[in-house]
């Protein structure tokens, strides 16, 4: 699926999904300023990304088994689940035009996404910037989806079953989220996973289940007033959970969650 003006060479070819994380690779490659593109392959679907240097890749995706095309930053997400799944393959193709990277040594991506990198300057290993784990990011997701159900609750709404269909409506794209899957269960505040998708994608899709949910009782009549409650509610939480919103980045998606400014 790659575009006709690129002319590429090989690098590594059929790495099993099973063993390369895929988001720990594409953060390996940019911050080597790599050119070329990565091609992923798994069932009915596939997927290159477009690589130059420290830039934002460029991601073209085709499920076959819909027909859709898609590119952006929702594909990119999408392709990052979808790779947390074995059995897929992926290849790594430089641009003609650059020199090939080393490749005496292949990155050692672990399948939790954490690993070493070295700086292109001095040489030295440099340790993971993420300080807190994947255990706190699911505590903090139950808190989040805790704080949009009690805004929920007090404007006299079906939470349980809203979230359902939010749910439902993203499985598509984010399969641990089905509701017909064991992969996610919520309840009383508490999330349980028996998956573990690629961070960034598990933030974007909670954050934008939430988001659904509170559009549902936004209604024109109380829009205001269920927007500035649920503001409330995630302004009380940003403030209790400071470190960990600063560690996962995750101020953005809390106004994209509430329609309007929270703090």
């Amino acid at each position: 699926m790659q575009e006709d003006d690129i002319q590429s060479r090989p690098l590594h070819e059929n790495l099993d999904t099973a063993y390369v994380n895929l988001a720990a690779l594409l953060r390996y490659l940019r911050a080597r300023a790599f050119v070329g593109r990565v091609h992923v392959e798994l069932e009915e679907y596939e997927a290159d990304v477009f690589l130059e240097g420290e830039s934002a890749p460029r991601v073209l995706e085709i499920n076959h088994a819909t027909g859709r095309e898609a590119e952006g930053e929702a594909a990119l997400q999408r392709l990052l689940v979808r790779a947390n799944d074995p059995g897929g393959q992926i290849g790594i193709y430089t641009s003609a035009d650059e020199e090939p990277a080393t490749t005496d040594e292949a990155p050692a991506h672990s399948r939790t996404g954490v690993t070493t990198e070295r700086t292109p300057d001095d040489g030295k290993e440099i340790e993971p910037q993420e300080v807190l784990g994947w255990p706190d990011l699911v505590r903090l997701s139950g808190d989040l989806i805790a704080a949009i159900e009690r805004a929920t609750l007090s404007f006299g709404a079906d939470f349980a079953a809203l979230f359902h269909a939010a749910r439902l409506e993203l499985a598509d794209d984010f399969s641990f989220l089905d509701p017909a899957s064991p992969n996610f269960h919520y309840a009383h505040g508490v999330v349980r996973l028996q998956a573990q998708p690629n961070v960034n994608a598990y933030i974007s899709s909670i954050s934008e289940t939430l988001r659904r949910v509170v559009d549902k009782i936004a209604t024109p009549e109380r829009a205001r007033s269920v927007r500035e409650r649920v503001a409330l509610e995630l302004a009380v939480l940003a403030r209790r959970r400071a470190t960990m919103m600063r560690q996962f980045k995750l101020m953005p998606y809390l106004e994209r969650i509430a329609g309007t400014q929270v703090l």
